[in-house]
């Protein structure tokens, strides 16, 4: 039988393990392995909710425009966005009773920005009845708050005479952004059934008021 023996001369037995060294260095390679496997997964997963979230951001933005654009297309007046007592960013609008389902009062619509809780809510009453007004419902939440003026709301042009409508921008940036997972969209909403008149006239004589409107 062939004499087996190690580099140094000694003779080794058939069936010895790993030594001690080898087997450090596998148990390494493996843990680097392990690490790059672990790594990859974790960015995968990452990545999977991102893209969730961000598809969940732009579709809940997409429907409070749709919700917006029907309610600010037919009003007949705009009032001017502004701050209440509480550091709320504010607008409202009145749509005419001829534009309502039943045709009989003109309803007004308030929307509000809350910068404490970061989501936008809306309500609305009949114009003669301010006492009506409906329970603030959440539209969009995880908003951004940018402390920039009348944020999200912005009544445009600035010059009345640039054109015969009144329109309202509306600037949203929603979502998770510690997971730089939000949406960002801005669109403006014509008016069509203002006017100049009474556009030059709303920052005198607001519609939609009744005391604490904007509290």
């Amino acid at each position: 039988m062939a004499d087996r023996r190690s580099s140094d001369g000694s003779e080794r037995d058939s069936q010895s393990g790993f030594s001690l060294v080898e087997l450090l260095v596998a148990m390494a390679i493996f843990t680097v392995f392990l690490v790059i496997v672990l790594t990859s997964v974790a960015s995968i997963s990452r990545s999977e909710v991102r893209t969730q979230l961000v598809g969940q951001s732009t579709n809940s933005t997409l429907v409070f425009f749709g919700i917006m654009d029907r309610q600010v297309r037919y009003s007949d007046s705009i009032n001017f966005p502004g701050v209440g007592a509480s550091g709320d960013k504010y607008v409202e609008f009145r749509v005419p009773a001829a534009s309502t389902a039943g045709g009989l009062v003109a309803i007004c619509y308030q929307w509000r920005f809350s910068v404490t809780n970061l989501r936008l809510e809306s309500r609305q009453w009949d114009e003669n009845n301010s006492a009506g007004a409906t329970a603030w419902s959440v539209k969009l939440t995880d908003m951004a708050n940018d402390g920039v003026a009348t944020h999200p709301f912005q009544l445009v042009p600035a010059n009345i005479t640039d054109t015969p409508r009144q329109q309202l921008l509306l600037s949203l940036n929603s979502g998770a952004d510690a997971q730089n997972a939000g949406a960002s969209m801005s669109t403006t909403f014509i008016a069509r059934n203002t006017s100049i008149k009474s556009r030059s006239n709303d920052p005198l004589t607001p519609v939609c008021t009744f005391g604490g409107y904007r509290s």
